[in-house]
């Protein structure tokens, strides 16, 4: 019994002198350490994605080859065409400054560190595999006003080659400016302008969107060229959306397999690409580290086409000529991804200016590529049910056990 007594007070001890005796010593030593507050907003984000659509036949031209148009000839040369894409890619926060004004409210300025790869596969029964690789770096910048406006900018240049083959290495570049009208939490403009080439082709156009709705209930966005959707919380950790959107790019491709019969010495030719979603997406928000997607639906209209160098040679601003087209019939798609955000954040619960920063940030894919990565910055507003459980999580959200430490 004596033993047994012993040994739950050596267990114990280190608690009690922990809890009273140690504190008379720990007590000044805690009133003096500085918890080190987050510097930024955004935190360092990782993000991957797949995407894929199943083969489709390309319609055969049964006439002697001295009769084929380029057109027919290459219709017949690439017999078959499937497509799909790996991409990869990150940002992280520069350089962030707060700016209090004399109303009291916060006015911000973010500029963060944009970088991105893809590797378009496409596949084509009558000729070899090609492994396009696109990869880009560049700079956005972020100024929010903290009253109704959000100027946000863009740069996004990127090189373009094969990886299977030889060829020539372009150097392209899209971007974005736009301002952001935030008449009320419910209520959203955008106004701008966008270089791109998401429609498989290089086009400059107008950026023009409206969202109705709170961005952390149901909203309904429609922000073009990029996306139309109808966005709703199923709970607190889970978001659906449906929506409709292009998906698309131009990348260099080797004229191994003589694709450009006109000159089948042209060492480069230019694939585009561009099909039309219509799908429904599921985000799951584990954390706010961590959240994954799904996405499918159907192709309404699906292009496929290739340039040469040689017919655009001086054509540095406009949309570029090409020297076969392919439109197939409406099909179906698969898409998934994660996102992964690294380290603490300044809060923003319940900061509808910040959630517009984010949802900007968000919708705008890094890279030129028209891929969202979903709000996981942007809690659910859930219903009076769990709303006291709500609380309690934001708080704990709020002041993490390694701050207190």
């Amino acid at each position: 019994m004596k033993k047994r007594l012993i040994l739950f007070i050596i267990i114990l001890s280190p608690l009690l002198w922990r809890g009273v005796g140690g504190e008379a010593f720990s007590q000044n030593a805690d009133t003096t350490k500085k918890i080190k507050a987050p510097k930024h907003y955004f935190t360092p984000t990782l993000f991957s994605d797949y995407y894929t659509t199943p083969d489709n036949s390309i319609p055969q031209i049964r006439q002697h080859a001295k009769k084929l148009t380029i057109d027919q000839r290459v219709r017949n040369h690439l017999k078959s065409y499937q497509y799909s894409q790996l991409t990869g890619g990150f940002y992280f926060p520069l350089l962030t400054k707060d700016y209090e004004r004399a109303s009291g409210t916060i006015a911000n300025f973010h500029l963060l560190v944009t970088g991105s790869y893809m590797v378009a596969m496409p596949r084509f029964g009558g000729i070899s595999n090609h492994d396009l690789l696109k990869a880009c770096a560049g700079l956005r910048a972020i100024y929010n006003s903290g009253k109704k406006g959000i100027w946000f900018f863009d740069a996004t240049p990127f090189m373009s080659t094969d990886l299977s083959a030889s060829c020539h290495t372009a150097y392209r570049w899209g971007g974005v400016a736009l301002y952001d009208y935030m008449a009320n939490p419910n209520l959203s403009f955008r106004f701008g302008f966008i270089r791109t080439f998401m429609f498989g082709n290089r086009y400059h156009l107008p950026y023009m969107g409206i969202r109705i709705g709170r961005l952390d209930k149901s909203y309904l966005s429609i922000q073009f060229p990029q996306i139309a959707m109808f966005s709703f919380p199923l709970g607190r950790y889970l978001r659906g959306g449906v929506y409709a959107k292009p998906m698309g790019g131009m990348f260099n491709m080797a004229n191994n397999d003589d694709v450009y019969y006109p000159n089948p010495k042209e060492q480069t030719i230019f694939y585009g690409r561009f099909e039309m979603n219509y799908g429904l997406r599921i985000d799951a928000n584990f954390s706010k580290h961590f959240s994954i997607y799904v996405a499918g639906g159907f192709t309404g209209y699906k292009h496929l086409g290739f340039f040469s160098d040689e017919v655009n040679t001086n054509n540095k601003i406009g949309a570029l000529t090409r020297f076969y087209g392919e439109t197939f019939s409406p099909g179906v798609f698969a898409n998934f991804g994660f996102t992964l955000r690294i380290g603490r954040a300044k809060s923003v619960y319940k900061n509808y200016n910040m959630y517009e920063v984010f949802n900007t940030n968000s919708t705008i894919g890094v890279g030129d590529n028209n891929q969202q990565l979903g709000d996981g910055n942007i809690p659910n507003e859930v219903k009076k049910k769990a709303e006291a459980n709500l609380k309690i999580k934001d708080v704990q959200d709020l002041i993490e056990a390694q701050d207190l430490y």
